[in-house]
């Protein structure tokens, strides 16, 4: 409750985006590489072993894929909910929107970092199931102004008294 400033929380919100999209990326295609090693290999021909094995390429593909934009939300929402518990005076205005875009910039070069490993030509087979992180990544630089100009917006216009003896 005595934070003055919020100027990072945003430049660690994209970088959380941009490690969760990459490791998630990544394991959305193992997971099924491993499945398919399972199945080749022949250990459990049963049905159980077969249910098992699909029950895991659900995991990996969709699973993973929609906790991505879960966690996704989360993340946008804690941004938020901090930015709303934090009292600063107005004239830090400028420092907020300098942060912003040296923020957004660096989003763009994040960006371009997971359309590289996207564009992979290893990867050319999970492309297209993974794909909220790649609609998310390939926006980010656009998410990132988005949620920095509402937490802006919600950290300087919310009714409060600064310097004054009343609570919020």
């Amino acid at each position: 409750m005595n934070r003055k400033a919020e100027l990072s929380d945003m430049l660690i919100w994209m970088i959380y985006i941009f490690i969760l999209g990459i490791g998630l990326f990544i394991i959305m295609f193992i997971v099924p590489q491993i499945s398919n090693g399972l199945r080749i290999a022949g250990l459990n021909n049963s049905v159980e072993g077969i249910n098992a094995l699909n029950s895991l390429d659900r995991f990996g593909t969709q699973t993973i894929n929609n906790g991505f934009l879960m966690l996704f939300v989360g993340l946008i929402l804690s941004t938020m909910i901090t930015s709303f518990m934090v009292r600063t005076h107005p004239i830090f205005l400028f420092l907020y929107i300098i942060f912003l875009g040296i923020t957004v910039l660096l989003s763009f070069y994040l960006g371009n970092a997971y359309s590289q490993l996207v564009n992979n030509p290893a990867f050319t087979s999970m492309v297209s199931t993974a794909t909220f992180p790649n609609l998310i990544m390939g926006h980010i630089a656009e998410i990132t102004i988005a949620v920095g100009i509402l937490s802006i917006i919600i950290v300087f216009a919310k009714f409060s008294t600064y310097g004054g003896t009343q609570p919020f």
